[in-house]
């Protein structure tokens, strides 16, 4: 990454220089897959807005979207226009790539100019039966074999989602974990199904975020590989691919602040995100 871009983002967010770092040490380069779009003042980058290519499955339908992310200016350059100006010229540019844009963030009328719209997300529960054992899984590590069968699997993934999943393979993922939870203690591994999913167990229920592999396991196959102590299910995805008996519940910034997951509520797009009329979410790892 330019280190005057990456002292720009330290500036604003002190730990995504780090992560990237370290997410390019483990073979996921975060400034490969993102164009930068950029202002400076002599040799200092005083203002960003990134475009990062997502592979997603919309409706059933393959598409590549625009993901707008790290949009940001320094302290010191803020209220002269220059977010805006960048924004106008990322976007131009993605016009002539991209059918749909999206972002997330926390402030939307920033961005409801520029044409995008706020996206109504769902979480997803329903009852979780006793598992029968303690579950088939470990917990992946940073290790060389461990990080070669990550990549396997998210290059062969399956869409967690026929409605809205990724197909991205894996430097979104890997950035999302570490800027989220700052390690891979919550990603495990089942043999016996070939998935890796991506969870935690908060007061008897199991949140789950993610699911990679070439294939989605049922509910109940999944559930007892997991073999979580838990009696309830939270899924931060549309669980088609899971089954029946769940119930949408509204996402808001509110519930996701009080929940402890404010990172990824606020989605916004521009141009047509087909099946907006079921409830959604796009999975949190697949986000930028």
């Amino acid at each position: 990454m330019d280190p005057s871009l990456a002292g720009l983002l330290g500036r604003v967010w002190p730990a995504l220089p780090g992560v990237a770092a370290r997410a390019r040490a483990l073979g996921f380069g975060w400034a490969a897959i993102s164009t930068p779009f950029v202002r400076r003042k002599g040799t200092r980058v005083v203002a960003h807005v990134g475009v990062i290519d997502v592979p997603l499955v919309v409706a059933g339908r393959r598409r590549r979207v625009g993901s707008i992310h790290a949009v940001c200016t320094d302290p010191g350059w803020r209220h002269r226009g220059l977010g805006r100006a960048l924004m106008r010229e990322a976007l131009a540019w993605c016009d002539g790539r991209y059918e749909t844009i999206v972002l997330t963030t926390g402030i939307p009328e920033f961005y409801t100019p520029f044409g995008f719209r706020a996206v109504p997300e769902h979480a997803f529960s329903r009852a979780l039966s006793p598992p029968a054992g303690p579950g088939t899984g470990r917990r992946l590590t940073e290790t060389p074999e461990d990080l070669r069968l990550l990549r396997r699997l998210l290059a062969r993934r399956a869409p967690v989602s026929e409605r809205l999943g990724s197909l991205e393979e894996g430097t979104v993922f890997v950035v999302a974990l570490l800027l989220t939870w700052g390690d891979f203690s919550r990603v495990h591994y089942h043999p016996t199904l070939d998935v890796v999913t991506v969870y935690e167990v908060r007061e008897r229920t199991l949140a789950l975020y993610d699911v990679v592999g070439p294939a989605i396991p049922p509910l109940g196959t999944l559930a007892a590989a997991i073999g979580a102590d838990a009696d309830r299910l939270v899924t931060f995805f549309a669980p088609d691919r899971l089954g029946d008996g769940f119930a949408p519940e509204p996402w808001t910034a509110t519930r996701a602040a009080a929940s402890g997951n404010a990172w990824f509520a606020g989605l916004m797009a521009r141009g047509p995100l087909v099946g907006e009329e079921a409830p959604i979410m796009l999975p949190p790892l697949s986000r930028t």
